[in-house]
């Protein structure tokens, strides 16, 4: 009992302490911030107002050990990328029932056999958790051959009463699904088959691509020059290429290449898709990456393979010898959306994405009659499907199109659809007559 007390007035004593700790950025150091939200854990979150990077208090201080189950990227030879910020760790201590953590152990393993990707391991790891809390809080299963189309039907109703979204919801069932497969064609468990099926996926709508109005890009193009020139640097580049900002992120210095005829490319690495590919590039931006070349080069000398670089934990952009994370790169444009007041046409501030500049360069060349195989080639996609989210068609250009295809119709004297000659549509003076007298007749 004496040592139960002693230990309480112990936690009493280390809650005051940290309470009575200063909150600084551990970005760069300030000690002003504001409320950003809360985590997925429901830790309150902070943006630091010199730097705006959001961060939670004291979390280095918690930082994973490896032990059985923490596994690391390099236990499963697996590398993470540089501009990531979800860490090398796979955290299995959440998988409370120890018959499942085994077989979720075991798909981790096999699926890394098939995957670059230690965040795909992670995002797995964070929908089976769901399961976990469900089969802890139900106590229906006691073993996975217990699970049936019963369980299913009750881990459904289950999602339902969480605060996830059809995505996720999606995701947690198609993670499941992926385990029970994996498991039962490695011959480590047998259960029924179609446990999870079409129907039982929530419905999605079909989502609009998330492109950049053009009247937003112009005032985000307005202010470049605020920013810091690497980064300045970095817009120009994703802006022109759409590429993703990991892509984006670990371009390699030697990057730009020269066909020999005038015209310049960049070679750089899919890492989503595990293939080298390459970009024809305009000339203006070939000068945009040799001026970071340069600096680059001054900053670092030839010991840095990357175009462009993260900062030091100082308010103003100090080079550092490291890749910058995605995070801190979406934080650059968000803080100047704010000091500028960038607003879409509705007078909202502009929530700047990275991905937003991959989808504004595909919905661009869909609507500039770019053919969809070639922009499926360009944005490195793997299927037409993937294309597909990027073949919006704005209204000016429906309008466009449709009027070209009633002014290259005419009707004859039976009543019968032609096509005008294209002679007579190179004249605009001809073409009014047309419309103005063979149609009128007609009607």
């Amino acid at each position: 009992m004496k040592h139960k007390l002693n230990q309480n007035v112990q936690e009493e004593i280390e809650l005051k302490i940290v309470s009575t700790k200063q909150i600084t950025c551990p970005t760069c150091g300030s000690d002003c911030y504001m409320k950003s939200g809360f985590t997925k854990a429901g830790k309150q979150r902070y943006r630091c107002k010199d730097c705006r990077a959001r961060f939670v208090p004291f979390s280095h201080c918690k930082k994973l050990v490896k032990s059985d189950d923490v596994w690391t990227a390099n236990d499963l030879g697996l590398q993470v990328r540089p501009c990531s910020t979800d860490g090398d760790k796979i955290n299995f201590s959440d998988i409370q029932e120890k018959w499942l953590k085994f077989y979720i152990k075991k798909f981790i393993k096999y699926t890394a056999t098939q995957t670059n990707s230690v965040e795909t391991l992670q995002k797995h790891i964070y929908y089976f958790k769901h399961f976990s809390k469900f089969i802890s809080k139900a106590q229906l299963v006691n073993q996975i051959e217990d699970i049936n189309r019963s369980v299913v039907l009750n881990y459904l109703d289950y999602l339902n009463t969480q605060k996830l979204s059809p995505v996720s919801k999606g995701k947690c069932l198609s993670s499941l699904v992926s385990l029970f497969e994996t498991g039962v064609a490695n011959n480590w468990f047998n259960i029924e088959p179609y446990l999870i099926r079409k129907e039982d996926y929530p419905k999605r709508s079909k989502s609009l691509p998330r492109y950049i109005p053009e009247d937003v890009l112009h005032k985000l193009n307005q202010h470049l020059d605020k920013l810091p020139e690497s980064v300045m640097r970095m817009v120009l580049v994703i802006q022109e290429c759409g590429l993703r900002v990991g892509e984006l992120c670990q371009l390699p210095l030697d990057c730009l290449k020269e066909d020999g005829k005038g015209g310049y490319f960049i070679q750089f690495m899919r890492w989503k898709m595990r293939f080298e590919t390459t970009l024809p590039i305009s000339i203006e931006l070939s000068q945009v990456i040799k001026e970071q070349q340069v600096y680059i080069q001054q900053h670092f000398g030839k010991n840095y393979q990357y175009l462009f670089c993260g900062r030091k934990a100082s308010p103003e952009f100090i080079p550092e010898h490291k890749v910058m994370t995605d995070r801190s790169f979406a934080n650059h444009l968000k803080s100047l959306a704010e000091q500028f007041n960038i607003c879409d046409n509705t007078g909202k501030l502009w929530n700047f994405q990275t991905h937003q500049f991959r989808h504004t360069v595909g919905t661009r060349m869909i609507n500039n009659g770019v053919p969809q195989h070639i922009v499926q080639r360009y944005l490195g996609h793997d299927s037409p499907q993937m294309t597909m989210t990027y073949a919006h068609i704005h209204d000016h250009t429906l309008r466009e199109e449709i009027e070209k295809y009633h002014d290259s119709r005419v009707i004859n004297f039976q009543g019968e659809t032609t096509e005008l000659d294209e002679a007579i549509l190179s004249s605009n003076n001809d073409l009014e007559w047309f419309k103005k007298n063979v149609q009128a007749r007609a009607l």
